[in-house]
């Protein structure tokens, strides 16, 4: 098989033990991949303004690591876009730092791209901590599943869910609209054409606008649950994840006035009334948390 380049790009703020773990990870990922294939891997690790010594801890505990640190915490789009450009390897793949690769993730990525030459984009079947699946793919937003999602509509015939649920729609490889930036794989000429993600984009909605981009041009997004990997989701916002509900909404906003701006405000009905109706839902039920996040997305969408 002939050589093959990969650079990992892993995103690092104040998860400095966590962090850890994920290099280790990569590591061994790593080794495994340069036997089997011969590759040269790159691991880049670009920390946004960490205040936890993150930044030490990488130089200290591996000096073979890339490490870019930037004096401001510049969000996914910008610090994943900053780190692919010093990268000049043909396969790129972004990391997030909660995220435990397996041994042989590298390898079976790699090689997926080397027998599926149909396959631009790669996403793998990520795992909560305790082994129960993550779903970490779907198919790309437009307004009528975005209601149908704020709606609590999981399935609508005709209407491909922008969150599918099902387990079968994550058994096997198959054509997707996006997949998780937490692991995401791509042929460096997907950036060359696209420029990366959309830096008006903090986080949350970054990596799906970018495949909205990306299949518009005729790059096919695959997701591999041959590939595995573990993600504790939401450890660098402390597993705060109603503050990923409303940067969500947030994306969801940006999105829409970008790709669909003349649908936007009747879309914007239904967003008001999806969450008026989980406020309720939620009052009722006595979670107040919930209801209360639900309230704060109103003043967003």
């Amino acid at each position: 098989m002939d050589k093959l380049d990969l650079s990992v790009i892993i995103l690092s703020y104040n998860t400095k033990d966590i962090t850890r773990r994920c290099l280790q990870k990569v590591e061994l990922a790593k080794a495994y991949c340069e036997k089997k294939l011969g590759s040269n891997i790159k691991i880049i690790v670009l920390d946004n303004a960490s205040e936890d010594g993150s930044a030490s801890m990488i130089k200290q505990d591996y000096p073979n690591v890339k490490l870019i640190v930037s004096k401001e915490n510049t969000g996914f789009s910008k610090g994943n876009n900053i780190a692919i450009k010093k990268t000049n390897t043909p396969f790129v793949l972004l990391l997030n730092s909660d995220v435990y690769v397996q041994e042989d993730s590298l390898y079976k990525t790699v090689a997926y791209f080397r027998v599926n030459l149909n396959c631009d984009v790669l996403g793998t079947r990520l795992n909560y901590s305790d082994g129960r699946l993550q779903p970490s793919a779907g198919n790309l937003p437009y307004p009528v599943n975005i209601i149908t999602w704020i709606l609590g509509l999981k399935s609508v015939l005709f209407v491909p869910a922008f969150h599918p649920v099902k387990k079968s729609y994550f058994s096997k490889a198959h054509r997707v609209g996006w997949i998780m930036g937490a692991f995401f794989a791509f042929r460096r000429k997907v950036f060359e054409k696209t420029s990366g993600f959309d830096e008006n984009l903090f986080m949350h909605m970054d990596e799906i606008e970018w495949c909205k981009r990306i299949k518009k041009i005729g790059f096919k997004i695959w997701y591999v649950p041959q590939v595995e990997a573990i993600h504790l989701h939401g450890a660098s916002t402390k597993f705060d994840l109603s503050a990923s509900f409303l940067n969500e909404l947030k994306g969801i906003k940006y999105y829409l006035k970008k790709h669909y701006s003349l649908l936007y405000y009747p879309t914007k009905l239904f967003l008001i009334l999806g969450l008026i109706l989980r406020i309720i839902a939620f009052s009722i039920l006595k979670k107040k948390e919930r209801a209360r996040v639900y309230w704060k997305g109103l003043g967003i969408v």
